[in-house]
């Protein structure tokens, strides 16, 4: 489970299920610019990976093994990424905290 916040303001909770492929989502507010899928309520698998990917470094960035290794990851995996960086981005005040993780 995750939960995507805006500042502290707290706008979607997402559970992802990576055995069955399935993502549910729980928007806690209107306002589709803060929401973690933006007026979709039912976002695919696809939509979820790419969400992940979106919060982090772009993978084709110069120097991206550099940043793995500062930041403690061993290949680029964006779940792995935003367990570190919480999803933080300079272009926004928008994050990500990661409640639940199985195995």
């Amino acid at each position: 489970q995750l939960d995507f916040y805006n500042f502290d303001t707290l706008c979607t909770s997402i559970i992802a299920d990576s055995t069955a492929k399935e993502v549910r989502i729980d928007n806690k507010n209107d306002d589709i610019i803060h929401l973690a899928f933006g007026k979709s309520e039912y976002p695919t698998w696809d939509d979820y990976l790419n969400f992940l990917e979106e919060r982090c470094i772009p993978r084709n960035r110069m120097g991206i093994n550099t940043y793995l290794d500062a930041i403690g990851v061993d290949e680029y995996n964006p779940l792995d990424i935003i367990m570190k960086t919480e999803g933080r981005m300079a272009e926004d005040h928008q994050w990500l905290r990661v409640k639940q993780l199985c195995p």
